[in-house]
């Protein structure tokens, strides 16, 4: 899974369309030198030409043998380039290269001009060495180390296009190949060799010390890449997309510095210092989650996972402090800073340098003129870039010493504000106060703080309607079934849930009455936070102004304008400067020694580059002037800056500008209280949030376990009197036919319109019915139910019923043929039918065993119901059919019947209201988005 620390950026090559290379120089070289070497270079040409092809053809970096194809074929343009002339002029060799835009690929460029051919190779080049980085397996050392190297190639290849290429280039010049975009891209390809080197030190398991350099070295990179891409050019040209990536990678870097600083204090038992280190983290990844939700739910994602370990370890060591450590914790402005590590250099591919086997035109340039050549070419680059480094160093020292006596500020000071008259510390403070947002960030928060409460109450609710609902058909069951409802009460089992629910509420009580103090103080604070801007600080700074009464000899107004005469110089110096170096670049450009070699012999090489190189002293002359006249300058402005300090009494001004930014301090102070607070108070309501839901998943889950098993011992109370009912009715029919041909006894009256019963008589012949086999007998069929006794209609009184019985004998018999055999129940005594001086038959009928009692509340499964068993009547007095009978296991604690539904008893709270904006306060403005 991709994370926002380990995506990489590769660039996309560039397309070109055919070109022949091989016709007209195969034609130059006819017409300025002859047939034979044209016939002897036409083989190395078309070797050129097939070259191309393959190293323009594909472009993709996973294509084998394209970065060696690439390389080779630059190495043949340095031999057309000291060989051919090739432009549009007339008597060159015309050849038109045509190239696409590598980041907009609809916009074509053509140029007869052999270093634009150059410098698109080498971008494709660094390009393929970027994608073959990113194909490397990232998550080993080894194949970390291979593609940091190919980053610091591609770092070094752009340079070699910036330096020595995109100044060759003709108008207008395409944007890829400017120098703002080829510095982009040298920068980005550098920074990313440093990020490998931070993957190889978290995969080799280093320090967290030297993790949090190499981290921090990143973040300094990677700023330096985005604003590169805030250019106006770039950002116009180049896709959105990079500059949310490089502002990404800034944002988690910082942050990841801060974490890797945190663990260095942990190591060394500073928990007061990580505790301050983990909470500017906290803050600062809020920036970082707003970036990533822009580019992608992944990078969010990973961001977000990078916040709960932050929030985790600074609940730990916030815990540990305040119960072990008790360290006072101080700002994070107060803490020591983390200084970065570069590991990296940018280096130049071994691959582009020459190669001896590679002979080509050996027949049109002969090796002396080839020597000479490039020891020219390095006596000018030697001169030019001594030149540009002195240059270089003027510009560097005029610009120290102007700030170290704070010019132009101090001018600027005597007609408007200036941020010199802020004092340094509260100047950046209120930077880092805009950048966040100031009075809309407090909001913002607020908002994000009453959304989650908002939610907490909403669970919280849902838990007491869940408890609620349970509660209220535990008190309808009891009611229903009275004594026989055994299970536990609903208010003993949600003890413990109804207890959390207390618990949060009055947490969040606690919680509310903290935001209502934070809320108070936001609103007194309201109108002081909105001014802690720059503009607002500057407006209440005194301003620079003369003295009354001059005590001095100088002249207050003829030292300012001396001041300002002297900046104007120096600005011209600058420019001129400036003019210089493009003078130098257009004539190393335009030096082209290579026709008057060939035309001079070996032994007048060295006058003809003495003579050559007169053409660099007048601009040696020029650079050395600029920097003699700069140097008196400065001398002028350090004596006249002095002056002006003592006769405007500087130190006094600044005194003042200290007194009057108090006020911005104290504001500042307390918006950064008020700021903790409320990151202290999303943090506590964001972890708040995951226990609540935690617990309503539990009270879910004991609510439905709870119904599950009240249906169950309904289910077995219900079939219990079912039974109960059968049982009584079957015994009342048994011992109605006891005695054959007997009347039906009163409780049973025959059905109407039959004859009186006849009186007994002798048993006639009785044929053996005719039974289904015994395998399809179900203890349904053999036990007579309650629909089957009561669906004839009862016979009238005073009549007997005229159905045969048989013999008590045959009854029983075929009653033990078929009843199925069953293990008597331990523990049960049916009722005795008659009293114990009378000798009754065994009736046939069978009698179920009672239900075991329901089980309690998260205890073991109810067993199996019990096999039906063999009716034998004990000696015992009749009793009622429903009564219960002894159970033979302990009984649970019974909860008294009609006991009825008590909910439990917490505190009354304020309900929730529908906008929790309102609740803080929206009329002043708190709750809205921010």
């Amino acid at each position: 899974m991709k994370t926002a620390k380990s995506v990489m950026l590769a660039l996309q090559c560039k397309h070109t369309e055919v070109v022949d290379v091989k016709g007209p120089l195969l034609s130059y070289i006819r017409a300025t030198y002859s047939d034979k070497e044209a016939d002897d270079a036409a083989e190395d040409l078309t070797m050129i030409q097939q070259l191309r092809s393959e190293a323009t053809s594909i472009v993709t970096g996973g294509t084998p043998g394209l970065k060696e194809a690439q390389a080779k074929y630059l190495r043949c343009l340095a031999a057309i380039e000291t060989r051919f002339p090739i432009s549009k002029d007339k008597g060159q060799a015309q050849v038109n290269f045509t190239w696409c835009d590598a980041f907009q690929p609809k916009k074509k460029a053509t140029q007869a001009n052999i270093h634009f051919e150059k410098a698109a190779l080498m971008f494709n080049l660094g390009a393929v060495m970027s994608q073959i980085a990113i194909a490397c397996d990232r998550s080993t050392g080894d194949g970390l180390k291979q593609a940091c190297q190919l980053f610091q190639e591609g770092s070094g290849i752009y340079s070699l296009i910036r330096e020595n290429e995109c100044i060759k280039l003709d108008n207008p010049k395409p944007m890829d190949l400017t120098v703002e975009v080829i510095t982009l891209l040298e920068k980005l390809m550098l920074t990313q060799a440093q990020e490998c080197f931070y993957h190889k030190a978290v995969v080799d398991k280093k320090s967290a010390s030297v993790v949090a350099r190499l981290a921090r070295q990143l973040a300094v990179m990677y700023s330096e890449v985005e604003r590169l891409f805030t250019a106006p050019a770039l950002q116009q040209h180049l896709d959105k997309s990079w500059l949310a990536h490089a502002q990404m990678k800034a944002s988690i870097y910082d942050v990841e510095t801060l974490i890797q600083v945190a663990k260095t204090y942990q190591g060394e038992e500073k928990i007061n210092y990580e505790i301050s280190v983990l909470q500017e983290a906290f803050k600062r990844v809020q920036a970082t989650k707003k970036i990533c939700k822009g580019i992608s739910n992944q990078m969010y994602e990973s961001v977000s996972k990078v916040q709960d370990s932050i929030q985790s370890s600074l609940t730990k060591a916030e815990k540990d402090n305040s119960s072990v450590y008790l360290q006072r914790v101080p700002p994070f402005m107060d803490l020591p800073s983390t200084a970065g590590a570069l590991l990296v250099k940018l280096a130049i591919p071994s691959c582009l340098e020459p190669v001896v086997s590679e002979v080509l035109f050996a027949s049109l340039i002969p090796d002396s003129s080839a020597k000479a050549l490039s020891k020219y070419t390095e006596m000018v680059d030697s001169k030019s870039r001594s030149l540009m480094d002195k240059l270089a160093t003027a510009t560097d020292n005029a610009r120290l010493k102007l700030k170290e006596v704070d010019l132009p500020d101090m001018l600027e000071a005597l007609d408007n504000k200036t941020p010199l008259s802020l004092p340094e510390a509260l100047r950046r403070e209120l930077e880092e106060i805009e950048s966040i947002g100031g009075l809309n960030h407090l909001k913002g928060i607020l908002t994000e703080v009453g959304q989650l409460r908002e939610s907490l109450e909403r669970d919280m609710q849902q838990c007491s309607q869940e408890l609620d609902n349970d509660a209220q058909q535990d008190a309808e069951a009891r009611a229903k079934y009275g004594e026989a409802w055994r299970t536990p009460a609903a208010a003993t089992m949600a003890k413990p849930y109804w207890d959390k629910v207390a618990t949060f509420r009055s947490t969040l009580q606690r919680a509310g009455d903290s935001d209502q103090s934070v809320i108070s103080r936001l609103k007194g604070q309201e109108e002081a936070f909105a001014s802690l801007t720059i503009s607002n600080a500057l407006n209440k700074m005194p301003r620079l102004e003369a003295p009354m009464v001059n005590m001095g000899p100088e002249d207050p107004v003829v030292l300012v304008a001396n001041l300002r005469r002297n900046l104007k110089t120096l600005e011209t110096l600058a420019a001129e400067r400036a003019g210089i170096e493009e003078a130098i670049k257009e004539m190393k450009q335009k030096d082209n020694v290579l026709p008057k070699l060939m035309a001079t012999v070996p032994q007048s090489h060295e006058a003809l580059f003495a003579s050559e190189m007169k053409k660099y002293d007048g601009l040696e002359e020029d650079v050395n002037r600029n920097l003699e006249f700069q140097g008196k300058v400065l001398t002028e402005v350090e004596a006249n800056a002095m002056a002006f300090q003592n006769i405007f009494d500087v130190n006094g001004w600044r005194k003042s500008c200290e007194g009057a930014a108090a006020g911005m301090r104290e504001s500042s102070k307390t918006f950064r209280e008020l700021l903790d607070h409320l990151s202290e108070g999303l943090r506590f309501y964001l972890g708040t949030s995951e226990v609540v839901r935690r617990c309503l998943q539990e009270c879910q889950d004991f609510v439905f376990t709870r119904g599950v098993q009240r249906d169950e011992v309904k289910q077995d109370l219900e079939r219990q009197k079912q039974q109960m009912e059968s049982d009584q009715l079957a015994r009342q029919l048994s011992t109605a036919s006891l005695h054959p041909g007997a009347g039906v006894p009163a409780a049973y009256p025959p059905p109407p319109g039959l004859p009186p019963p006849l009186a007994p008589a002798a048993a006639p012949a009785y044929a053996q019915p005719s039974y289904p086999p015994p395998h399809n007998m179900t203890a349904s069929s053999t036990h007579p139910s309650a629909q089957q006794y009561t669906s004839a209609p009862a016979a009238a009184p005073n009549q007997s019923s005229p159905t045969y019985s048989p013999p008590a004998q045959y009854q029983q018999q075929q009653h033990n043929q078929y009843a199925p055999q069953q293990q008597q129940y331990q523990g049960y005594a049916p009722p005795q039918l008659h009293s114990s001086g009378q000798s009754q038959p065994s009736p046939p009928y069978q009698q179920y065993a009672p239900p075991p009692p329901p089980q309690q509340l998260y205890g073991a499964p109810p067993p199996a119901p019990a096999q039906h068993q063999q009716y034998v009547p004990p000696p015992q007095q009749y009793q009622h059919p429903g009564a219960p009978t002894a159970p033979q296991y302990s009984a649970p604690p019974v909860a008294p019947q009609n006991q009825g539904y008590q909910p439990q008893q917490y505190p009354p709270q304020q309900p929730p209201p529908q906008n929790y904006g309102q609740y803080y306060g929206q009329q002043n403005g708190y709750g809205q988005p921010y």
